[in-house]
C-alpha cells in the first residue's frame, strides 16, 4: 500500500467487486459508485483510488493483478474521464458496453458520479460499437486542432491512398493509410476540406481539393500530385468569402448532368453560399452563385453527386436537406432532428455519404454531443437506422473516439487493410498516449456488419 494526499478527490470503482451495490437513477441518467479502478494504457495491470477518511483527501493507491482478456471488466479511463460498465440492467432492458462521463465532484467525500453518454442495445435507439484498426500521427498542434478528413483514392493503387486532415490553427496535413504523416502544408487555419475528382485544368484532369481558410476568409484550392500524393496550390486567386461571419464549413458538389463542379460554404451564423468553380487558363477561379441561410450555427455537410441533394448540419436544430442545383428553390426539410422527436443529439457536426449504387447508399453524421455516429438510408426519406460509437481497441492499443468533429466515407477497396472502404473520423481526445488530436480510421464492414448494412465495392463516384 501506498498512501498520498490529492488536490482533487477523483476516486470511486471496485471492477473486479460483483458484489459491490450500483444505483443508477434512470430519470437522470446517473450512476453513483464507491470506488473507481483505473486502468492503464496497456491494461495488464490497475489502480484502485479509495477514500479511508471522510475528513481528508487521503487514498489508498493499490496496485491489482488485472489482466484484461476481454471487455467484461468494468473500468474507468482517467484520460477521458470516461467509465465503462459491460453490461447494465435499466429499466427492465439488458444494456452492453454503457459509457458514462464523470461529473465534478461536489465535495472531496462525496462518491463519484457519472452520467450516461452511450450504450449498446439490440434496438437502434442505443449505440453499438465498433473499433478503429488504424489511427494518423497526432496533428501538430495542441488543443483543438484537428477538424475535418477527406479521402483520396490513388488512381493506379488505391492502397497508396491518401487522408487529407485539417490542422485548424495553421494548415493541412496529409496521411497514408498506415497513419503516417507524408506532408504539412501550414497554408492558413483550414477548417473543413473535401474533394472531387476529374476536374478539367488546361489540358489534364485533375483531382481538386478545396479547404475552408479561417485565415483570410477564403476558399483555399488545391490539386493532388498523384505521384507525391501531397497538395499543389492549384488558386487562381484569394476567393474571400461573402458570408457575415467568418467562413467556417465547407463541401463539394459535382453536377454529373451538367459536369459542373461546386463548392458550398457556410458560417456560425448560418448563412450558407455556393460557388461554381472553373478553369482560367490553368489555374481555378469561382464565381459565388448562390446564397441562402438557417436560423443558427452551422458546419458539417455533404453532397450527393448523383441524386442532386445538399445536407447541411444546424448543430443545435437538426439535418437539413436542400436540392444542390443552384437553379433551385432554398427551401428544405429537416431529415432528422436534436429534439425528444429526433433520434440526433446536439452539435451535430460532420456529414458523410457511403455510395452502394445510383440509388442506395447511406448518410452518416456525427453527434459530438455524446460521441456517437447515426446512419441514414441515403435513399427516399432518409429512414434512420441506428446509432453506433467507436470503442477503445485495446489489441491495436487505439483509444476510443470522442468529440468528434469531421468524417468521411468511402465504398472503394483500399488493399487487404479496408477491402470494402474505410470510415474516417475526427478524435477530438486523444489518448494511449495522451499527445495531440488525430483521425482514427475503421473498415466499413465493422459497422456494415453490426446493422445488418450492405457492403458495396464495385460502385464509383467518380
Amino acid at each position: 500500500m501506498i498512501k498520498t494526499t490529492l488536490l482533487i478527490f477523483l476516486a470511486t470503482i471496485a471492477s473486479n467487486s460483483i458484489a459491490q451495490t450500483i444505483i443508477m437513477d434512470e430519470q437522470t441518467g446517473i450512476l453513483t459508485l464507491p470506488e473507481v479502478k483505473i486502468a492503464t494504457k496497456n491494461p495488464t495491470y490497475s489502480i484502485t483510488l479509495k477514500q479511508i477518511d471522510d475528513d481528508s483527501n487521503e487514498v489508498i493507491l493499490e496496485l491489482n493483478t488485472y489482466i484484461r482478456t476481454n471487455d467484461s471488466s468494468i473500468y474507468y479511463d482517467p484520460y477521458t474521464t470516461i467509465l465503462h460498465i459491460p453490461k447494465m440492467v435499466m429499466g427492465g432492458e439488458t444494456y452492453n458496453q454503457a459509457r458514462f462521463q464523470l461529473l465534478p465532484a461536489t465535495s472531496n467525500d462525496s462518491p463519484m458520479k457519472f452520467h450516461m453518454i452511450g450504450v449498446e442495445s439490440d434496438n437502434t435507439t442505443t449505440a453499438r460499437s465498433v473499433k478503429a484498426t488504424v489511427e494518423t500521427d497526432p496533428v501538430n498542434a495542441t488543443e483543438d486542432a484537428a477538424d475535418d478528413p477527406a479521402i483520396w483514392v490513388h488512381p493506379q493503387d488505391p492502397s497508396q491512398s491518401t487522408i487529407i486532415g485539417t490542422q485548424k490553427q495553421g494548415g493541412l496535413m496529409v496521411y497514408d493509410l498506415t497513419g503516417k504523416e507524408i506532408q504539412y502544408l501550414p497554408d492558413g487555419r483550414m477548417n473543413n476540406v473535401d474533394l472531387r475528382y476529374n476536374f478539367q485544368l488546361g489540358e489534364e484532369k485533375v483531382t481538386v481539393v478545396t479547404a475552408s481558410n479561417r485565415t483570410n476568409d477564403s476558399i483555399a484550392i488545391y490539386k493532388v500530385n498523384p505521384k507525391t500524393r501531397k497538395l499543389e496550390n492549384i488558386a487562381d486567386r484569394v476567393i474571400v468569402a461573402g458570408l457575415r461571419e467568418s467562413i467556417y464549413g465547407l463541401c463539394m458538389y459535382h453536377n454529373k448532368t451538367s459536369n459542373k463542379y461546386y463548392v458550398f460554404i457556410n458560417d456560425k451564423d448560418g448563412s450558407v453560399e455556393q460557388w461554381e468553380l472553373y478553369d482560367n487558363n490553368g489555374l481555378v477561379n469561382a464565381a459565388l452563385i448562390r446564397s441562402f441561410s438557417v436560423s443558427s450555427q452551422v458546419e458539417g455537410c455533404v453532397a450527393d453527386d448523383i441524386l442532386g441533394y445538399f445536407y447541411l448540419s444546424e448543430e443545435r436544430v437538426g439535418i437539413w436537406k436542400f436540392n444542390a442545383d443552384p437553379k433551385s428553390n432554398n427551401k428544405g426539410h429537416l431529415i432528422d432532428t436534436v429534439d425528444k422527436n429526433g433520434n440526433a443529439t446536439g452539435d451535430i457536426e460532420g456529414l458523410a455519404i457511403y455510395y452502394i449504387d445510383e440509388q442506395k447508399g447511406y448518410l452518416i453524421a456525427s453527434n459530438q454531443g455524446n460521441s456517437t455516429f447515426t446512419i441514414y438510408n441515403r435513399a427516399g426519406d432518409n429512414e434512420y437506422l441506428g446509432r453506433f460509437n467507436v470503442a477503445t481497441n485495446y489489441e491495436l492499443g487505439i483509444d476510443e473516439v470522442n468529440d468528434t468533429d469531421g468524417l468521411d466515407v468511402i465504398n472503394i477497396p483500399l488493399g487487404e487493410a479496408f477491402p470494402y472502404g474505410v470510415f474516417v473520423v475526427q478524435d477530438g481526445i486523444n489518448t494511449m498516449p495522451d499527445v495531440n488530436q488525430n483521425f482514427k480510421l475503421i473498415p466499413w464492414e465493422r459497422i456494415a456488419d453490426i446493422f445488418g448494412l450492405e457492403k458495396a465495392t464495385s460502385y464509383k463516384l467518380h
